[in-house]
């Protein structure tokens, strides 16, 4: 996403949440309340042609876990990764980051 695009979709996204017409919101500031409409607009067309991305994952009970020992199971992955009792949470972090790059790809 360019720049340009960037600043408009936190413009877009303050907008949403101020509760206030596009007149209101944009006045005093540069822009238009039609060139925020517009925005708003393309914005929502560029994120409706994007399939969504579903991820789910479920903590599954077993003896391990009874021992302090957390198992996250990514069902659409078909992974299951054990994570026992006082992992360092930065290798935790490490593994699921691992699969969320997995799952990107």
């Amino acid at each position: 996403m360019s720049d340009t695009a960037e600043t408009w979709k936190k413009r877009v996204a303050s907008w949403r949440a101020s509760g206030q017409t596009a007149e209101e919101f944009s006045e005093g500031q540069p822009w238009s309340p039609k060139t925020l409409r517009w925005w708003s607009s393309r914005l929502g067309r560029s994120a409706a042609s994007k399939p969504p991305i579903v991820r789910v994952a479920q903590l599954v009970r077993s003896p391990a876990a009874e021992r302090g020992a957390v198992i996250v199971e990514a069902l659409d992955a078909r992974v299951r990764v054990t994570v026992e009792a006082g992992a360092p949470a930065d290798t935790v972090a490490a593994v699921l980051e691992i699969l969320v790059r997995r799952e990107a790809l």
